[in-house]
């Protein structure tokens, strides 16, 4: 599985770009997890990019929509019909499931067409999401390893808030609740920063690997985030996705850089599970 972020077509990187497919299809991947941010100002001509962009993957697209997946110059279209493009170019479901060997993953939405904040950028989950989750984990096979896809971040980096960016509302409650439904691993985006924290019961919160491969064997659960993959809105970190393998208990997550014109994985390794 691959776990690609803020691709930002309309902002992206032009020579990047058209090298991403080919290095994907050469991972032999079952799944590409597409966490939101398909485009930079959510215009039709973009998603017309980033659907071109998908259809060019051999294996199958797993996304949720980001906050600059809802229109961000028409403000008319944003209030009345916010995901209309991206129903019809990324995926008619906005908050989708599915299970591949093993595998079930599960899809949150967690931007608005707008916030009673006035920052419009910041991310949400209601209640209502957070108690039908239940329900929609209760489809995965009973030994599936349960994975939970949202744009915005649960976590902070351990090095602190990022400056002016606030995780998904909720947050400490959505992780309770995933820690009582068996969820193993949580994919987000939107800071543009790559890094892992380990989530262990609730109220707990154990320091992570900042980058290199990461590692859990055990229970708790591991919140991924991703660099922007093709953007050129970088924030300290170079373009990146996380490359992940999850066999029977164990996830191993690689990161991919793009690096002097080609994609290379880190290779400094840490063991984030908890000691025994």
């Amino acid at each position: 599985m691959a776990h690609l972020s803020d691709l930002h077509f309309g902002k992206h990187d032009q020579d990047l770009a058209p090298t991403l497919a080919p290095e994907l299809d050469a991972q032999n991947l079952d799944l590409v997890v597409i966490s939101g941010d398909f485009t930079q100002d959510g215009t039709e001509d973009e998603f017309k990019v980033a659907r071109a962009f998908i259809d060019t993957l051999k294996a199958p697209v797993f996304a949720v929509p980001g906050n600059h997946d809802v229109p961000q110059i028409n403000l008319l279209r944003r209030l009345v019909s916010p995901y209309a493009h991206y129903r019809k170019y990324i995926d008619a479901n906005l908050e989708p499931f599915v299970e591949i060997d093993g595998v079930a993953v599960c899809g949150l939405r967690t931007s608005r067409r707008f916030s009673p904040d006035m920052n419009w950028s910041n991310g949400f989950l209601d209640r209502g999401q957070l108690r039908a989750l239940e329900g929609r984990l209760g489809k995965a096979s009973p030994g599936a390893v349960r994975v939970i896809v949202a744009h915005h971040p649960l976590l902070y980096p351990e090095t602190g808030e990022p400056k002016r960016q606030r995780r998904v509302r909720r947050a400490d409650r959505a992780l309770e609740e995933f820690s009582r439904l068996g969820v193993r691993l949580v994919l987000s985006g939107h800071f543009h920063l790559s890094y892992v924290r380990v989530h262990e019961r609730p109220g707990t919160v154990t320091e992570g690997a900042p980058d290199g491969l990461r590692r859990a064997t055990a229970a708790p659960i591991l919140v991924a985030q991703t660099s922007s993959t093709t953007s050129t809105r970088l924030r300290g970190h170079p373009n990146a996705y996380n490359l992940i393998s999850i066999e029977g208990e164990e996830i191993d997550i690689a990161v991919r850089e793009w690096r002097d014109g080609r994609w290379m994985t880190r290779e400094r390794t840490q063991d984030v599970a908890p000691a025994a």
